[in-house]
């Protein structure tokens, strides 16, 4: 499906055998609706009627909530990790804790700083576990219940980043300002390895 598609990621998103088809226009939707149904009849592949959503100005794909320009996680999804303990000693559990977690990290600023004391417990020969990862933990199922709603990227708008840095890693702020008005397009954020630590802090933001 990807390799079929991948002439029209313009205005569409596949995964495995789902398809999302987007448009600014009504117009345009009709456009590219044709030209989906084309592909689809060209290489011989079948429609499911019942799974069909046409002209839907909300949809729910992928564990996210798509409405007029604005998305968010589903709320299942960000209740899930709030039912994972404070502290959570097993590996296999922080593990899965974590990969909740990066479900959305687009939504939180510098996440992967406050999730740096869990990184290091999935290391060989970790240290006990003490009260800063039972804080991490709680600081980040806290963040979860209070995820904000981000915005599409609009082709029209002005882009802007911000960036940041410290020692121990960086940050940047997608962002888009459009009729005067601003709004976050996404957050990001990471850990510097052993080689980035090297470089100097007059560069780290670049």
């Amino acid at each position: 499906m990807n390799d079929i598609f991948k002439q029209y990621k313009e205005f569409t998103i596949v995964y495995i055998d789902d398809v999302l088809v987007f448009s600014n226009t009504i117009d345009q939707h009709f456009k590219h609706l044709r030209v989906f149904l084309n592909a689809i009849k060209s290489n011989g592949l079948m429609v499911s009627q019942p799974k069909i959503k046409l002209f839907q100005t909300r949809v729910r794909f992928l564990g996210y909530e798509i409405n007029q320009g604005i998305i968010k996680p589903i709320q299942r999804s960000l209740e899930f990790v709030d039912k994972f303990p404070d502290v959570i000693q097993d590996k296999t559990q922080l593990q899965r804790f974590l990969g909740c977690v990066n479900y959305i990290d687009d939504f939180i600023r510098d996440l992967r700083s406050i999730c740096l004391p869990l990184y290091d417990r999935l290391k060989k020969n970790p240290k006990p576990w003490t009260d800063e990862h039972t804080r991490a933990v709680q600081s980040i199922k806290s963040l979860a219940k209070s995820i904000p709603c981000l915005s599409l990227v609009d082709e029209q708008a002005k882009l802007i980043i911000d960036t940041d840095a410290s020692d121990i890693g960086y940050g940047s702020i997608l962002k888009q300002e459009l009729d005067g008005k601003i709004s976050i397009v996404r957050y990001h954020s990471g850990i510097w390895n052993s080689a980035q630590k090297t470089i100097p802090q007059s560069k780290r933001k670049f």
